[in-house]
């Protein structure tokens, strides 16, 4: 299958818009399960011992929690930043930090960590900053798959290094390795996408083509992903050949994110008088971060469950992981809340604009018949 190489130029993405088309009562059973997860997660915990961690958390470690990530907000926006400027269509740094934080808002109360909120992305960049929303939509298609890309590459490097790591959880067993295995064999799949060689797309269109009843219902249930990931492909294979220095920084955006977290988590635990070593801290940020990759909105009753025993196993106990849970669903709930604030704003002032057109409609309307 020879698959053509669109420039950056050519026309053009449709909006991109994953629609998760869940039956109501599949939503009923994630919520049940979310609640379920929760309770069993916090029926047995040692409150006496998380309220003497989290008490050690005076003004001042608060202010240097909420200032790492105030630090981390542009990087984790620079390169989404950084790929509207290499598609002719710059933002300010600052108005895209604000956007990215009313985007993870949204995403935050959706199921999954990928999708959500990107409708928004497109009509933010299309309505306040009148970018067409080809380029729009390229560039948060191509966020996504570069940070989807990273952290597959990231999370592999780190179940490597806890399946032979002897201090770490899981030192001994398979299910390190096969899970390295399985995110080697995704990142190879995510490299892919920059050599031309169409991973996703291809398998897309192997699964299509096959004839059994299941086969042919998950290829429909995941058309309008494969088609948007189909056209982002072909998108970022243009970025690597034409734009090889942007798509370094774009990625040494990606990884300066992640240091930024393996820095936060270590913070937190240093600031509860419990630091972790490298390998201690490995787990417990790999653990945290494939909670929210899980298909529950924000990870609800995934991390709960995780946290306290993946820190139970590694040494410094149960109420380490329920105080590290805590403080990262103040930090989620307090950005959040900001999030939405901004997302009400921008969409009262597209509100406002639209009513101020019928206005200045009405009267000429008027005046051409003649009232």
């Amino acid at each position: 299958m020879t698959l053509p190489r669109p420039s950056l130029d050519q026309a053009p993405i449709p909006p991109f818009a994953v629609r998760r088309r869940m039956h109501k009562r599949w939503r009923w059973l994630l919520g049940g399960l979310c609640l379920a997860l929760a309770w069993q997660a916090l029926a047995r915990v040692a409150w006496a011992g998380v309220w003497d961690l989290l008490s050690r958390l005076g003004p001042l470690a608060i202010l240097a929690l909420v200032s790492i990530n105030l630090l981390i907000l542009p990087l984790m926006t620079g390169r989404w930043w950084l790929l509207l400027r290499t598609l002719g269509a710059p933002v300010g740094l600052l108005a895209a930090c604000a956007y990215k934080v009313a985007v993870n808002a949204i995403n935050y109360l959706t199921p999954g960590p990928h999708f959500g909120g990107e409708p928004f992305s497109v009509f933010l960049l299309h309505r306040r900053h009148n970018i067409s929303l080809a380029s729009a939509a390229t560039s948060v298609a191509l966020d996504r798959l570069l940070e989807l890309s990273a952290s597959m590459m990231v999370l592999t490097f780190c179940l490597i290094h806890l399946a032979f790591t002897r201090s770490a959880p899981f030192s001994g067993s398979k299910g390190p390795a096969l899970a390295a295995g399985l995110l080697s064999a995704l990142s190879l799949m995510l490299a892919g996408l920059f050599t031309g060689r169409r991973p996703l797309s291809r398998v897309a269109f192997l699964i299509k083509r096959l004839d059994a009843r299941p086969a042919r219902w998950i290829a429909k249930f995941l058309e309008p992903l494969a088609q948007t990931i189909a056209q982002g492909e072909a998108m970022a294979e243009s970025i690597f050949r034409g734009h090889r220095i942007q798509f370094l920084f774009a990625n040494l955006f990606s990884l300066g994110h992640w240091l930024g977290v393996f820095a936060e988590f270590w913070s937190m635990s240093a600031l509860l008088g419990l630091p972790l070593s490298l390998g201690q801290l490995t787990a417990v940020v790999v653990v945290a971060r494939l909670s929210f990759f899980t298909p529950l909105p924000a990870g609800i009753g995934v991390l709960e469950t995780a946290l306290p025993w993946v820190t139970a196993a590694i040494g410094p106990g149960s109420s380490l992981g329920v105080s590290l849970c805590v403080i990262i669903r103040m930090r989620d709930l307090l950005f959040s809340l900001v999030g939405l604030g901004l997302a009400v704003r921008y969409w009262a002032g597209r509100q406002k604009a639209v009513s101020a057109n019928q206005n200045q409609v009405g009267p000429i309307a008027r005046n051409r018949s003649g009232g």
